[in-house]
């Protein structure tokens, strides 16, 4: 064998082996808090705020309703230590037709459908997440009161955006979306899921 071949055949396994290593693993199915659905996230195109893929699987013989509302996402890794966790806000789009936004999805019986999920940090005092970051679902959703004035907040900045005469109010939005968020977080201090040191202030106020 000739050294160039051998030089090819070389970076073609470097060039794999690259890529298997920045490739994050999907994690393991869990429970959705308060149904017999069961998900699991493959992975984050994002930031502070982005898009969280997910499988929803329904090992039950009946279809069943998934809505993401008060879903949040812990990432893996020491929470005193780690980014900031993630909350779903907002309609979901199927991956089979990503431009239909839906606030809720019927997933069949024994079947498995991927949605994408706009989430946004809900942790002002730790640092941003990114693709390379592993997540799972939150053992529990967020309170009722808090996941509604999260809902109220980022419904109000989409109608500014669609008002100030926007093609995309939503994406055009993001930013106030999440500003909304952390104030909704900020004002009052509720524990959730993941809770590290970092986390230790708010807890006293």
């Amino acid at each position: 064998m000739s050294v160039e071949k051998i030089v090819r055949n070389l970076a073609i396994v470097l060039v794999s082996f690259v890529a298997s290593v920045a490739r994050a693993e999907p994690t393991k199915f869990k429970p959705v808090p308060d149904s017999s659905l069961q998900i699991r996230a493959t992975a984050y195109d994002g930031s502070v705020s982005g898009t969280l893929k997910v499988q929803i699987k329904n090992p039950a013989k009946t279809s069943q309703t998934f809505t993401a509302t008060g879903l949040y996402f812990v990432p893996q890794g020491d929470p005193d230590t780690a980014p900031q966790r993630l909350g779903a806000v907002g309609p979901m789009q199927l991956a089979t037709d990503s431009k239909k936004e839906q606030a809720s999805i019927e997933v069949p019986a024994g079947a498995t459908v991927e949605v994408a999920l706009d989430v946004f940090c809900i942790d002002s005092q730790r640092g941003a997440p990114g693709p390379k970051n592993v997540f799972d679902v939150g053992a529990t959703r967020m309170p009722k009161q808090l996941s509604q004035q999260i809902e109220h907040s980022a419904d109000e900045a989409v109608s500014a955006a669609r008002k100030s005469g926007e093609e995309r109010p939503r994406q055009a939005a993001k930013s106030a979306i999440q500003s909304g968020v952390w104030k909704s977080r900020d004002d009052k201090w509720i524990e959730l899921d993941g809770e590290g040191k970092q986390e230790a202030a708010k807890k006293k106020r």
